[in-house]
């Protein structure tokens, strides 16, 4: 539960870190050179202006006075010319422009229009500003259109120093950004982190409650998750005081009938042996924990320990071998009665059945148990009829009766599944799977 929310918070954080950075780096990218072009078009027209206060027309010349322009006009390879024309012919152009490759445009342009362009010339970018005018010569008036020219790469070395600095600072306000982000996750999550190991602690049995200091918006979920605990508890004890209740108030009357003379009657010692089976049947049955909602962890070992132990007592005379081959580490996510219980059965019957050797296998992911014996087997036809309730193969009368009945429910109450097969030893093979454990 936990991970999965700590995995969107952090996709979503690391989404919006490589968002918002490369986007806002855009935007500050574009609106520089943005600016840097209107800069770029201020400057060509205070140019403009100072070359129209110096023109002067005599017989078709033109003549310019220095006085008020910049030395970059003057100076070859400066990035900064400017050109003087009349339709398609040049009449004056600035000592820079000698350097320069830039061939004015012939424009259509009304009178005291001007037009601020980007233009490529000869695999060189230029940034061009022109206006057209008319010259009062007397009787007559001279069409002139002025250009003033800055080459591109005055304007891309000021973009090109920007954007290092700038990639600089962001890569400073990343990495910060980023271990801050570390940081808040790691801040946010903790009380997560909390919560998950205090219900892992109490699903193994280590504590009975979630006793964690949580922040506001998860001390409503801890003391709902408390309060359903607690009820659970009390629910199980409840019932399990009212059975055991049960059973007294059952076997006592039972008792009673069993030391009747009547009892000795075939048919009626018949019924009693078999409301005494399906007392304690049922009984088994309803005390089993099952799958609870908080499953608590118990050691395996030390449960198989004792029921082996037990049985090799009992079956000394017949010399009987129980091979276990189970981790020390193995764990079972329920309640220890029903794991004897269910072992319990499927041990006492195969060590029943077998001549002389029973094995026991347990491993995990799913969490499995394999019960084997060297018996005579199983036939394939009465299998199943083995866990039908109070049902017993005569066939097969040194093990696998009733008990089988009550370690099928069990195990379905833990959503397992039992089967019964052949086994390699020679006997019979059952082989129990719980997926969600």
């Amino acid at each position: 539960m936990t991970l999965s929310l700590k995995l969107r918070q952090g996709l979503i954080s690391l989404l919006l870190f490589a968002f918002l950075l490369p986007s806002s780096f855009l935007a500050i990218e574009r609106a520089f050179y943005t600016q840097l072009v209107t800069n770029t078009e201020q400057k060509l027209e205070v140019h403009l202006y100072a070359i129209l206060s110096e023109i002067q027309v005599s017989e078709n010349k033109v003549q310019l006075s220095n006085v008020a322009l910049a030395p970059d006009f003057s100076r070859p390879n400066s990035g900064l010319s400017a050109f003087i024309t009349s339709e398609q012919d040049v009449l004056w152009q600035s000592d820079s422009s000698i350097t320069q490759q830039f061939e004015p445009e012939l424009l259509q342009l009304l009178p005291g229009k001007s037009d601020f362009r980007a233009d490529l010339q000869h695999g060189h970018k230029y940034w061009v500003l022109s206006i057209a005018l008319l010259f009062d010569q007397g009787e007559r008036t001279i069409p002139l259109t002025v250009h003033v020219v800055q080459a591109d790469h005055l304007l891309n070395t000021a973009h090109q120093s920007f954007l290092h600095t700038l990639i600089r600072w962001y890569l400073g306000i990343a990495l910060v950004l980023l271990l801050v982000m570390l940081l808040a996750y790691r801040w946010t999550t903790r009380p997560l982190s909390m919560l998950d190991h205090e219900i892992r602690r109490v699903e193994s049995g280590k504590q009975e409650q979630l006793s964690g200091n949580y922040p506001t918006e998860l001390m409503a979920l801890k003391e709902d998750l408390n309060l359903l605990l607690a009820s659970q508890n009390r629910q199980k004890q409840r019932y399990r005081h009212h059975l055991s209740d049960l059973a007294h108030a059952l076997k006592t009357p039972l008792a009673v009938l069993h030391t009747s003379s009547l009892s000795e009657q075939p048919e009626l010692k018949e019924q009693l042996d078999r409301i005494g089976a399906m007392i304690d049947h049922q009984l088994k049955r309803a005390s089993s924990s099952g799958q609870d909602v908080w499953k608590k962890q118990i050691s395996l070992k030390p449960v198989l320990e004792k029921l082996v132990k037990a049985l090799g007592k009992i079956y000394q005379h017949k010399g009987c071998q129980i091979e276990v081959e189970c981790p020390d580490d193995m764990a079972f996510k329920g309640d220890e009665t029903d794991m004897m219980e269910i072992l319990g059965n499927l041990l006492d019957n195969a060590c029943k059945a077998c001549d002389q050797k029973v094995r026991l296998q347990v491993s995990s992911h799913p969490f499995t148990l394999i019960v084997e014996d060297d018996g005579p087997g199983i036939p394939k036809d009465r299998r199943q009829q083995l866990f039908q309730r109070g049902t017993r193969l005569d066939t097969y009368q040194e093990g696998h009766g009733v008990g089988l009945s009550i370690v099928a429910e069990l195990v379905s109450s833990y959503n397992g599944v039992l089967a019964i097969s052949d086994s390699e030893l020679g006997g019979a093979r059952f082989h129990l799977s719980f997926p969600d454990i």
